[in-house]
């Protein structure tokens, strides 16, 4: 039997607020596969949602050839704020109550949460876009809006765990007559859900793939499409250069379906990006896309799983 210190695996889970997905994970390579897809039920109980993890843990098929015996650890990235000690600390998309523990007594393996951001970034450090890069910032555009900085090839977490947000906090700024202010959090302007709300507000019929059916519009050249789009990006163009702008980092990487995505979003992101980077000269700063696709966050909850369990091993 294999024991897990000579296993090259663990299990990864991206538990996302449109779709849960999980794969075993090969942690000497970052391959992975086959993986495994089910729904959110962002309504359901926090019970229920956990359920719906833990059957999905049990439909995983290993790769050929690997049998259940091999599984060191396993790891759940979630879209919540999680501390240093891997404990879920927040509930803001759903909750997710004794999720840790449950899949840890179905296991009996080790089990570790991380915040999906960090964890993707992880991942891009390790066998994606972020390899031999000293620095870099990860920004996960989708659903929601997140990101992570990454120094010699591990997510900052900062003192607490917390150092995710970027676009969640309400900001303020004067109206046009400057005789008051307006507050507003850009999450609800310039991220998937936001976009799509915005369109609705604006008069449009409800989106029926969301952000994706806004860039289809947008690619059929519909004003309102193109200025719904046009002010995402602007709102989350600037922000990302204002991360720029306090941290400097070498590269940029931009992970998760909005992130991900070609067309019109993207060009106006970059634009956007570019031209509000206080300093010119880093205007031409590698901008790319996550190596690893959407399934980066697969791969780093697997990867902070392993290295956690090696930190224990050691000590």
């Amino acid at each position: 039997m294999t024991t897990w210190a000579s296993s090259s695996y663990a299990i990864g889970i991206d538990v996302g607020a449109t779709k849960i997905a999980a794969a075993w994970v090969n942690m000497e390579t970052g391959t992975f596969g086959p993986v495994c897809r089910i729904q959110t039920r962002r309504n359901a109980p926090g019970e229920g949602i956990v359920d719906d993890i833990a059957m999905l843990l049990d439909s995983i098929l290993p790769p050929d050839g690997v049998h259940n015996g091999a599984m060191a650890a396993i790891g759940v990235a979630v879209p919540e704020l999680v501390d240093l000690y891997g404990e879920i600390r927040s509930a803001w998309n759903f909750p997710l109550p004794g999720l840790i523990e449950r899949l840890s007594s179905i296991t009996g393996v080790p089990v570790r949460a991380e915040s999906d951001v960090r964890a993707a970034a992880f991942a891009e450090a390790r066998f994606g876009a972020g390899r031999g890069c000293s620095n870099f910032a990860y920004f996960s555009l989708g659903s929601g809006m997140s990101y992570t900085l990454c120094l010699e090839g591990r997510p900052y977490a900062g003192a607490h765990g917390f150092a995710i947000h970027f676009a969640s906090s309400e900001m303020a700024v004067p109206v046009r007559d400057r005789s008051e202010l307006a507050a507003a959090i850009p999450e609800d302007y310039a991220s998937g859900i936001g976009m799509a709300r915005l369109w609705e507000e604006r008069g449009g019929e409800p989106l029926l793939h969301g952000a994706h059916s806004l860039e289809e519009l947008a690619a059929l050249e519909d004003p309102m499409a193109l200025r719904v789009i046009a002010d995402g990006a602007g709102m989350g163009g600037r922000l990302i250069a204002q991360v720029v702008n306090m941290l400097d980092p070498e590269k940029i990487i931009l992970g998760g379906g909005l992130g991900c995505s070609t067309g019109v979003y993207r060009t106006k992101l970059e634009t956007q990006i570019r031209s509000h980077i206080w300093e010119q000269s880093c205007s031409d700063i590698p901008l790319l896309v996550a190596g690893l696709g959407e399934e980066a966050g697969i791969i780093g909850a697997a990867l902070t799983a392993w290295a956690a369990r090696q930190a224990l091993d050691v000590t």
